[in-house]
């Protein structure tokens, strides 16, 4: 989390210093920013790997918008076995996927308008809504052996792996993602969000956009996910999204 701050910091204080440049200019004037628009966009955070999840946003022209988010949700003590089987690894202890999807609506306030002849604008953003959790069991591959002495591979969830099930197992790598889904619990909550938009328009009103802020879940029960671990009911994500869209 310290170092995403620090990242976060780094991506503000230039965006702030350059628009104060622009708007400092007397001959330039300022467009506006009222327009609607749509934007599909990729999510990296900190409790995830380098691709996060996915998101969808629709700005209205009275500056309220709406944003469904797809998430992957990892534990800050997650760490992959020091043991692998034929190259294949897998996550130590880990009992449950948490996936969250994530309708949310919004209002957004311009702390930077661009000026007529381009550059960057940037926006405030609080956003809120209710967060549907899906807590998938994690599959391994195991290798044990039958009653018979005969040696067998199979896919089970990790806790089957962990707690005996298979007489003699031995886990030799991670299991599909698309295992357990018949599985899946649902557990609803609710989220708040904040964060700042930096927009860059480009030819023919389609328009980039980095979108960076912080997001705090609340679940209606804890939500176990490493094994031997406390179970949380909420869990905080500091988060950068990668928008492409069009303006009307």
């Amino acid at each position: 989390m310290p170092r995403f701050f620090f990242l976060w910091v780094i991506l503000v204080v230039p965006f702030c210093m350059m628009g104060q440049r622009k708007s400092a200019a007397p001959q330039k004037k300022e467009i506006n920013a009222s327009a609607s628009s749509w934007g599909i966009g990729v999510n990296t955070n900190t409790n995830s790997g380098l691709l996060g999840g996915f998101s969808f946003i629709k700005t209205f022209k009275n500056r309220s918008f709406i944003n469904l988010d797809f998430t992957n949700t990892k534990d800050y003590r997650e760490f992959d076995s020091p043991f692998s089987y034929n190259g294949k690894t897998y996550v130590e202890g880990k009992l449950n996927y948490l996936l969250n999807l994530r309708p949310e609506y919004g209002r957004q306030w311009a702390l930077l308008k661009q000026s007529s002849d381009g550059g960057t604008s940037l926006n405030g953003r609080l956003a809120t809504g209710p967060t549907l959790g899906i807590q998938k069991p994690y599959f391994v591959d195991i290798i044990y052996t039958d009653a018979a002495g005969k040696s067998i591979q199979t896919s089970v969830p990790m806790a089957n792996a962990l707690d005996n099930t298979y007489s003699k197992s031995v886990i030799s790598g991670e299991g599909s993602f698309f295992s357990g889904f018949s599985e899946a619990k649902m557990v609803p909550g609710w989220h708040l969000k904040t964060a700042l938009e930096f927009k860059f328009e480009t030819l023919k009103q389609n328009y980039l956009s980095l979108e960076t802020g912080f997001i705090i879940d609340y679940f209606s029960q804890p939500v176990e996910i490493l094994n031997q671990t406390t179970p949380r009911s909420v869990y905080t994500t500091g988060y950068v999204t990668f928008f492409f869209g069009k303006s009307k």
